[in-house]
């Protein structure tokens, strides 16, 4: 087997959006590529339904799941399965699902010579999914890619030895999502925030941070468990026209609405049970041009590098101080969305991720050839 990856087969719920899918135009830059996914996935605030019609650069197929929008139940028909990958011939399998999912079972089971390559943003030691399936999957995994560095110092301590690289799964569009000259005349200082509206995203943490803040708006984009408690918060301190709740929108419409922020807050919370994985608003923004905060949460830091503001976790004081700097600085503001932007086309495009998948994928497979070179000498 060459050590070039010249076919590749991806399998993963992710692009049952066709948003999601500038990657794989990328990769089908670089290889022969076929793409699994399922026909349909229920997540959080809506229900997916995959589209095939287009012309694409890759082969892509959608087929009918069990347990769709569970992660790590969800799995294939076998029978199906298995004739795409005979018929793909892939030198790689790359399933972006984690270790404990079956869908990477189902692929590990019918990898015959391919190279299986796994995914995984878990960044906190726990155990999930069914016992004993991370591993199966893990051993038989010739390499993984980890989202953030703190998912790859936990493969490590599952004692996986094989090869890790640390790149995230998807990046932006830095055409949709770009800077925008708008009119600044006589506007107030506007603080937006995009995501689910629950505690582990820091969400009261931001708010008692602008209650204070009398001369900024903030914008909350989203929806969630916590949607009616904020409408009641905010009437009961009147602060309605201070404070807006905007449904969640269509992805096309995120990139309009972040260029009207003058910045964009990611407080992330810590639980028992989740940390912030990457925070992909956060890449959004920097490519808008828009100047970020974050909390010090799990992998927040390590996504806007210096082209950002960190504050710990669940101290409101602090961001409150760190959104009044930025609110009084314009020069700061646009030094830092020079910075956001520039870190983006460095690291965060489809292009950049879908060449770092593909280095990986010879890595692995240069590797495998070495180690038959090496147990056939001995």
């Amino acid at each position: 087997m060459s050590s070039v990856a010249r076919r590749v087969l991806l399998v993963s719920h992710t692009y049952a959006a066709p948003i999601n899918r500038a990657k794989l135009d990328a990769l089908a830059c670089h290889v022969t590529l076929t793409v699994i996914v399922p026909t349909q996935w229920r997540d959080v605030l809506f229900t997916l339904r995959a589209k095939t019609a287009r012309a694409t650069a890759y082969a892509l197929h959608a087929l009918p799941v069990r347990f769709d929008g569970h992660v790590l139940r969800y799995f294939y028909p076998f029978r199906a399965l298995a004739h795409l990958i005979a018929d793909a011939q892939p030198q790689v399998i790359y399933v972006e699902e984690e270790p404990a999912s079956l869908a990477l079972a189902q692929c590990a089971l019918f990898k015959r010579r391919a190279k299986l390559i796994g995914f995984t943003w878990e960044n906190i030691p726990r155990r999930v999914g069914v016992p004993g399936l991370t591993r199966f999957n893990l051993a038989r995994c010739d390499g993984v890619i980890a989202g953030n560095a703190q998912a790859a110092q936990g493969l490590r301590a599952k004692n996986f030895s094989k090869p890790i690289v640390v790149t995230p799964q998807l990046g932006v569009d830095p055409e949709l999502f770009q800077p925008r000259v708008r009119d600044d005349a006589a506007r107030a200082f506007v603080i937006g925030y995009i995501g689910r509206l629950v505690a582990e995203k820091g969400v009261w943490t931001l708010l008692t941070a602008i209650a204070d803040l009398p001369d900024a708006q903030l914008v909350l984009v989203g929806d969630g468990a916590l949607r009616a408690e904020i409408e009641r918060w905010r009437a009961a301190r009147q602060l309605e026209a201070r404070v807006r709740v905007v449904p969640t929108l269509p992805h096309e419409e995120i990139a309009r609405v972040l260029n009207t922020f003058d910045v964009l807050v990611l407080p992330s919370q810590t639980t028992a049970t989740w940390k912030e994985q990457f925070g992909h608003t956060l890449i959004e923004a920097m490519a808008s041009g828009v100047p970020v905060i974050g909390s010090n949460s799990g992998a927040i830091p390590e996504v806007i590098g210096d082209a950002g503001i960190i504050f710990p976790e669940g101290n409101a004081g602090a961001l409150r101080e760190a959104l009044a700097a930025l609110r009084d600085d314009a020069a700061r503001r646009a030094q830092l969305a020079q910075a956001g932007r520039a870190r983006v086309l460095a690291h965060y495009t489809p292009a950049r991720i879908a060449a770092a998948n593909v280095a990986f994928f010879e890595r692995v497979m240069e590797e495998g050839t070495l180690r038959r070179r090496v147990d056939a000498r001995t």
